[in-house]
């Protein structure tokens, strides 16, 4: 088919002198808009005359820059964010500072009941040792002697333990009461304690107690509780041992004067469980006693207080020359709830029982109440604790009692 031949004018500047480049393909000689024909249309393309056009695409342009904007956009919206928070939060001097407004709790390991001599209310001493945080990752530990009173659980005083007495701050304390107003403790092994029934204090008289014995100069090794005999035995630190006596302020280097001194000048009478008949007796059972020592101790008596009486794995937790406190299992069966009875020291008739329970009971002391006890209980009760005040006549005044962590 033949073509028509049109003037073709360069579409830019309407020139008609041009240069055909290749077929269909022109550049204006006057301005170097190069362009070329194609269904009798004229497509443009503008250039610098020497890179040749591009490929023609229908897709849209590409932003390469793109990746780069999301990325900045990104970085800057987290650092607004962050520096947002930092500006309105709650203000404080640093992190250790908010943590450290959390006090541990105080670790109690030994525990004790007296009663203070100046009101005749029961005392709750118990130790406890707290974490104390110094700040700047440096910490330590206090000892505290707590006391409270046992009738409201009011606290009385709060000591902490010089730590050049106690000497080691995880120590327990073993306690014996000599006369209500002589309690001693022993901590450590070899350190001696004294419990200020008046003013609630617990006093280390190691030093102080044994200065005056040449035969101690050496310092001491260990001390030990005899619970037989109302007497300490002291080992010093040479390896030999002697016997004292708080009540009389008396020391003495061997067993046979440590027995001499027991019988003659100390009173014995008391009250133990045993057996009055032959050891080797099919029928032996346990017996309430009454012990006196006559002669200066050379002649001993024993009577059965309750005779015909049966009784269930008993301890005596009290005594003294008017007051006998037992406490006993109230059946044969193992584990059983245990009762307490104050017997009556001269006729051995029960005077009065408290209703059984399942606890475990330490000390007990006298007060003006009646009596204080104290108790714990196992895992079915939380491990709970305290002290039972109980009136001369059986009745229960209080119940100081305290969690398992308290």
């Amino acid at each position: 088919m033949a073509r028509d031949i049109k003037a073709i004018q360069c579409p830019h500047c309407g020139s008609i002198y041009k240069t055909e480049v290749k077929p269909d393909f022109y550049r204006c000689q006057n301005c170097g808009t190069e362009y070329f024909l194609d269904s009798d249309d004229v497509h443009i393309y503008h250039h610098n005359g020497r890179t040749p056009p591009p490929a023609y695409s229908s897709a849209p342009p590409v932003n390469t820059n793109l990746p780069v904007y999301i990325l900045i956009g990104a970085v800057l919206f987290i650092a607004v964010t962050y520096f947002a928070v930092m500006l309105f939060q709650p203000k404080s001097r640093n992190n250790y500072a908010v943590q450290s407004n959390y006090k541990v709790p105080r670790s109690y390991h030994t525990s004790f009941v007296y009663t203070n001599t100046a009101t005749g209310a029961p005392v709750y001493l118990r130790l406890g040792t707290d974490y104390v945080d110094k700040g700047n990752n440096q910490s330590d530990l206090e000892v505290h002697a707590q006391f409270n009173n046992a009738l409201n659980g009011d606290l009385l005083a709060d000591r902490v333990m010089p730590k050049d007495g106690q000497r080691n701050n995880n120590c327990d304390l073993t306690f014996k009461t000599y006369k209500p107003d002589l309690i001693m403790a022993i901590g450590c092994s070899n350190i001696l304690f004294e419990v200020d029934t008046r003013n609630n204090r617990l006093n280390d008289i190691t030093t102080q107690i044994f200065k005056d014995y040449p035969q101690l100069n050496s310092g001491i090794a260990r001390l030990e509780f005899d619970y037989y005999k109302d007497m300490i035995t002291v080992m010093n630190n040479e390896g030999n041992s002697y016997y004292y006596f708080p009540v009389i302020k008396k020391l003495v280097g061997t067993t046979e004067q440590a027995e001499a001194v027991w019988k003659q000048q100390l009173n014995r009478h008391y009250f133990e469980f045993g057996y009055l008949g032959d050891d080797f007796d099919q029928n032996k059972h346990n017996q309430l006693i009454e012990v006196r020592y006559l002669e200066q101790g050379e002649h001993k008596i024993g009577r059965d207080l309750t005779p015909g009486r049966k009784y269930f794995s008993p301890a005596i937790i009290y005594q003294d020359d008017t007051n006998v406190l037992v406490c006993v299992n109230t059946t044969a069966a193992p584990s059983p709830p245990k009762s307490v009875q104050s017997i009556d020291v001269q006729t051995g008739k029960i005077k009065w029982t408290l209703p059984p329970d399942d606890y475990d009971l330490y000390t007990v002391a006298k007060c003006k109440q009646g009596f204080a006890i104290e108790y714990r209980k196992g895992e079915e009760a939380d491990y709970v604790h305290g002290v039972l005040v109980v009136s001369n006549t059986g009745k229960l005044v209080h119940n100081y009692q305290l969690g398992r962590t308290e």
